[in-house]
């Protein structure tokens, strides 16, 4: 019953309209990861240990909006050999300055150690959405393509000056602007450096700096599908992770490694609130947990290795073709951890527990206890 590719775009029983999708090709790709045809396997083998398995499936699909406006700023700076790319979108720890650099980097042919990125200092920083609700890489993406495409249009208007020649002949590749059929060229910080020296008209007069705004109230709809195994302690009623897959649809991935690192993290956020992390009360309705020290929180050492992959379907929604990687892992975790456990305890006609699925909840539900 799963939407194919086919069926994409697909507007959806409360009108929303899917962008794009392999719902079907994430389900193949996460069970191949999973090993899926071994479980009955290590079922039996957790069995003589004391330990009854469980697994759990869960697809997810998302919608990521977020504050529609975002502003770029592109400033050639000849003196530091660098650009400066002014951003509203600050990350907390998810690696935007890399990406974002590499965007610019790759539209304006420079090296992408060139590309100085500036957020959070409101001093320079005078427009931005923020970073949330997956809308950074899309929003930061698609408003720094265009403030490359209008430095490209400025710049060659610069060279027809510098040059002496026609704009028509003006071309633009590789970071370099060059006079057809010629061999009279200049890259960006070149050029840069001569337009100082000429008298430009009072629309260039700023040089190779430009400011463009972008506005997008189209959603898109990240994806994926997750599987997970868990062992459960017949005595104890103690839950183990022990397998975790996931296969997410980000979209184009313009770092994969930096979308794996947020993965990792959504993962342990979504297991968190489904194992471990509970705000508790007393009678007097005083707070149980009113500091980490009391507060159940995922740890490195409650989690196996993830096997994780990327099924990127490019959304047309925007030209980078990117959908959203920050809340991926932790969509799906949820779900896909209490279903792991409901599965591990069919024999004892457990239907539901209420999460976090510590390991009294469900000794109590395999006494009967519930």
């Amino acid at each position: 019953n799963l939407i194919t590719a086919e069926e994409m775009p697909y507007r959806n029983a409360v009108g929303m309209h899917y962008d794009s999708g392999e719902y079907e090709k994430s389900l193949d790709m996460v069970m191949g990861l999973n090993d899926w045809d071994e479980f009955g396997a290590r079922k039996l083998e957790a069995r003589s240990r004391g330990k009854i398995l469980g697994r759990g499936v869960a697809h997810y699909v998302e919608s990521s909006i977020g504050t529609p406006v975002e502003q770029a700023e592109l400033h050639v700076r000849v003196e530091e050999g660098q650009l400066d790319l002014v951003i509203g979108t600050q990350p907390s720890g998810q690696g935007h300055e890399t990406s974002f650099a590499q965007v610019a980097s790759e539209f304006l042919g420079l090296p992408v150690e060139q590309v100085n990125v500036i957020v959070g200092d409101t001093d320079v920083v005078k427009v931005g959405g923020g970073s949330h609700s997956g809308r950074s890489m899309r929003m930061a993406g698609t408003v720094i393509i265009k403030a490359s495409e209008a430095m490209i249009e400025k710049g060659r208007r610069i060279a027809e000056l510098v040059f002496e020649a026609s704009a028509e002949d003006i071309v633009f590749k590789d970071g370099v602007f060059a006079v057809t059929g010629t061999d009279r060229r200049l890259n960006l910080m070149e050029l840069g450096a001569e337009a100082a020296t000429i008298d430009l008209p009072e629309d260039l007069a700023d040089g190779l700096s430009v400011i463009e705004d972008n506005e997008m109230h189209t959603p898109v709809f990240p994806n994926g599908c997750h599987i997970c195994e868990i062992e459960i302690d017949i005595d104890t009623g103690a839950p183990q992770i022990v397998r975790y897959a996931a296969v997410d649809d980000v979209g184009r991935a313009i770092n994969p490694l930096i979308v794996d690192g947020q993965t990792h993290g959504g993962i342990v956020q979504g297991v968190g609130q489904a194992m471990w992390e509970e705000c508790v009360f007393d009678s007097d309705g005083q707070p149980l947990c009113g500091s980490f020290m009391d507060y159940g929180m995922p740890r490195a050492d409650h989690f196996p290795n993830f096997d994780t992959a990327l099924n990127e379907v490019p959304s047309p929604t925007n030209p980078l073709g990117v959908k959203a990687g920050g809340e991926g892992g932790t969509t799906p975790a949820p779900a896909v951890i209490t279903n792991a456990v409901i599965d591990a305890l069919q024999d004892y006609d457990v239907e539901h527990i209420k999460m976090p699925l510590t390991p009294l909840k469900i000794w109590r539900v395999m006494q009967g206890r519930a």
